[in-house]
């Protein structure tokens, strides 16, 4: 099995400390130390100084394994519109899971790590939905016109919500999800993932509560 590479071990060492302490927690000085490698090693291979070798750094793990996870969930769009009959929420639902449900069955540590930095990331804010949209595209995008097919009486600004809040669940469930040694780990994956799909549609297709404006106050009444 060949040795990582120079760069490779310092994807690695950056993807595990974002994910513990978060973007703006982590030194370069920590990066390099943490790979084993000199201090001139990060700028050596990613060309900046300060920040804007974070950046860099962020959207060079990203780009490890964020093409074949959009290219699985564009295939499942594509299923799914090409089918005949209406289009159903957990369909759509299903299609934003499984590929990050598969990343974490078939790629062991390697693959739990990168749902740690991706729930890291967005949980700190430091996940630029811009980027991902622009340099991915296919998957993402796609996801509320066939949410909004599915659920035609809810307002487009319900359906937004509810999907910002259905991938800050998923990525921390998946992310804290079943032990990687548990006996069974395939099954207990699985049995997580569908219990997780269960709670996901149930969300989305849930009725939306009506804002019931406060009582006016009697006139001399204290407010």
């Amino acid at each position: 099995m060949a040795r990582p590479s120079a760069r490779e071990k310092l994807l690695d060492s950056a993807e595990i400390l974002f994910a513990a302490h978060g973007v703006g927690g982590v030194s370069l000085r920590a990066i390099n130390a943490d790979a084993g490698l000199s201090p001139a090693a990060l700028h050596y291979h990613f060309g900046h100084f300060g920040s804007g070798t974070q950046r860099v750094l962020v959207e060079a793990l990203l780009e490890r394994r964020m093409p074949s996870l959009m290219a699985r969930r564009k295939n499942l769009l594509d299923a799914l519109e090409s089918r005949a009959g209406a289009i159903r929420a957990r369909q759509v639902v299903d299609a934003l899971l499984r590929p990050l449900a598969e990343l974490l069955a078939e790629g062991g540590e390697a693959g739990l790590r990168y749902l740690r930095l991706l729930h890291r990331l967005r949980a700190d804010g430091d996940l630029d939905a811009r980027f991902v949209v622009e340099r991915f595209p296919g998957g993402v995008e796609r996801l509320v016109p066939l949410l909004r097919q599915a659920l035609p009486d809810l307002p487009v600004a319900v359906v937004e919500l509810r999907l910002g809040l259905a991938i800050d669940v998923m990525l921390q469930s998946l992310a804290q999800g079943p032990r990687l040694s548990d006996t069974g780990r395939d099954a207990s994956i699985q049995a997580h993932t569908d219990a997780l799909l269960d709670f996901l549609t149930g969300a989305f297709e849930a009725p939306v509560t009506p804002i019931t404006p406060p009582p006016t106050p009697t006139p001399g009444e204290p407010v």
